[in-house]
């Protein structure tokens, strides 16, 4: 059964007999022999096709999920059982928020690499909202997030503390200011992350709290674009301190004194809820925790 509901689910999604057998490297014949078998063995037609094409019916659609899950409950089973006589092993999907992603992640793999060298990781960087839905649909097996994602089937965990500061450039005249009124702030342009971004989302905090409603907004979708786009007069910004580093080394960006900041926020290990989860992740998560302090 495991065999055939793989090769039916490379058919589905290739569409093709020939590209699924060529895929799978097997025979044509071979791939229509498994897709007859589980029809049969199902009592009911699961594919229409035609010279041209392959195209999954309503009963067929009903299977493909319900062996996307089968196929992959059955290799973590396989993957939780050999966890229990071996080492820490295998591919782990990882998610992870672009400032995380970007400015911590990397020194965490760096040490899984010397530490657990059989963990094989890749990585998929996007907003909190991108990881979080990720991982809902199993396409991550654990995500590193800012800010929050809140669903039932999710388990998070906060493993550090962000600081955030609202930043100008190193040549602009608000600088030199000793504190910037809301009054002042609102005038600004502000050069802010995309809807789902855990930076966004604290941002859009700090001016409802402060009733600051900004006379120009620019959108950008990454930390770099907003920095660069600072640097150069653009506008004014809100992010983390571990992005700043080297640009308040090199002065090009200065933090502006105001109320309210630098504002904190959690960074979370986020999970699927009730499921078992292989010694790759754990020893991952494990890792995390250590590698960060408050």
């Amino acid at each position: 059964m495991e065999q055939q509901l793989k090769i039916f689910i490379e058919v589905v999604e290739r569409k093709s007999f020939s590209r699924a057998a060529k895929s799978l490297y097997m025979s044509q014949p071979a791939v229509s022999q498994y897709i007859a078998s589980l029809e049969k063995e199902l009592g009911v037609r699961l594919l229409e096709r035609s010279n041209k094409f392959v195209q999954v019916n309503r009963a067929g659609k009903i299977v493909y999920q319900y062996a996307k899950d089968i196929i992959r409950n059955y290799d973590q089973m396989k993957l939780l059982v050999s966890d229990i006589k071996n080492n820490p092993s295998g591919q782990l999907k990882i998610g992870a928020s672009y400032t995380i992603g970007e400015y911590l992640l990397p020194k965490i793999l760096a040490r899984l690499q010397v530490e657990f060298p059989k963990i094989i990781p890749s990585v998929f960087i996007g907003n909190t909202e991108d990881i979080g839905k990720k991982l809902i649909h199993h396409e991550i097996d654990i995500g590193l997030i800012e800010g929050q994602f809140v669903h039932p089937q999710i388990l998070s965990e906060k493993f550090s503390t962000d600081k955030m500061y609202i930043i100008t450039g190193g040549r602009q005249s608000l600088k030199g200011e000793v504190t910037i009124s809301n009054e002042k702030l609102e005038q600004q342009t502000w050069i802010i992350r995309e809807q789902g971004s855990g930076t966004r989302e604290v941002l859009e905090d700090f001016f409802k709290k402060n009733h600051i409603h900004p006379k120009r907004v620019i959108i950008l979708g990454s930390t770099q674009t907003i920095k660069e786009g600072v640097e150069s007069g653009l506008g004014i910004s809100l992010l983390s301190e571990l992005t700043l580093n080297k640009e308040l080394q090199l002065h090009t960006i200065k933090k502006l004194e105001v109320e309210g900041t630098p504002i904190q926020r959690d960074f979370s290990i986020i999970k699927n809820h009730h499921e078992f989860h292989p010694k790759a992740l754990q020893t991952f998560e494990s890792l995390v925790k250590s590698s960060l302090v408050e």
